[in-house]
């Protein structure tokens, strides 16, 4: 992996000091250009887990992907530069006390500075932008603060947005441990692909942080969020293919 070439990739500069401000620019520079998309999945191809496989598909080919490869392969880059990152995994919140596929997301920890941070580029539409102390401090973003809230009753944290002055739960996960990594996450990584249950290969999900807020497809529906206004337009199935080109730089 070409790390000069990734940092091109995200429009990111190298620094030699592994603190929270450089962090804080690897991953916001990591949302705002390699988007979330299920493209591949959708179109029957296997998902590879394999570094170099996903630094092809994303620095060399320009193409975002899903939780496990945008994590994945970021988690690889921190790894390079120096910081004593490792993966976690956590089981989304579909709301009304539903929850998702046990384990089903992957993110980053990112021990720093006496603190921990949750580091993730690849929770589509809610990703926050910055890393979210574990510790419990908010963090603000453009659309809405994050912060993680630890159970006292059972072992979870919980990472958080609030909106419209509620607390949204988005995932939630155990204490962190070390046995999460690529290969322990890619049964995982199947079952997403080709589970009955799996929304993702039923229909387009692609979403990109912008500066001021977000975008995002899902199936025919593209959402806008601009700051606090956030618009949904209806597309026909012949509109579908031009808006991902325009809004995501990807052919379907």
């Amino acid at each position: 992996m070409n790390i000069d070439n990734y940092l091109d990739r995200i429009h990111a500069i190298r620094k030699d000091e592994l603190n929270l401000v450089y962090l804080s620019h690897l991953q916001k520079q990591h949302v705002l250009n390699v988007h979330f998309e299920n493209l591949d999945i959708m179109n029957k191809k296997p998902l590879s887990l394999s570094p170099e496989i996903l630094y092809k598909k994303m620095v060399l080919d320009q193409h975002g992907g899903v939780c496990y490869e945008l994590n994945g392969l970021f988690f690889h880059l921190l790894k390079e530069l120096g910081f004593s990152a490792y993966l976690m995994a956590g089981t989304v919140h579909k709301g009304d006390g539903n929850w998702a596929l046990e384990n089903g997301h992957l993110f980053i920890i990112v021990p720093l500075e006496d603190n921990e941070y949750l580091v993730d580029v690849g929770f589509g539409g809610n990703c926050p932008r910055l890393p979210v102390p574990i510790s419990g401090e908010e963090v603000i973003d453009s659309d809405g603060n994050y912060r993680v809230k630890r159970d006292e009753a059972q072992p979870f944290f919980y990472l958080q947005k609030k909106t419209d002055d509620e607390w949204e739960t988005q995932y939630r996960f155990e204490s962190p441990s070390d046995k999460w990594n690529l290969d322990t996450i890619y049964p995982v990584c199947v079952l997403t692909e080709t589970s009955p249950e799996s929304k993702f290969n039923k229909m387009y999900f692609l979403s990109r942080v912008t500066e001021e807020g977000r975008i995002t497809l899902v199936g025919n529906t593209l959402i806008i969020v601009k700051g606090r206004e956030k618009t949904k337009v209806k597309l026909e199935e012949y509109e579908i293919a031009e808006k991902v080109q325009r809004y995501f730089q990807l052919k379907l």
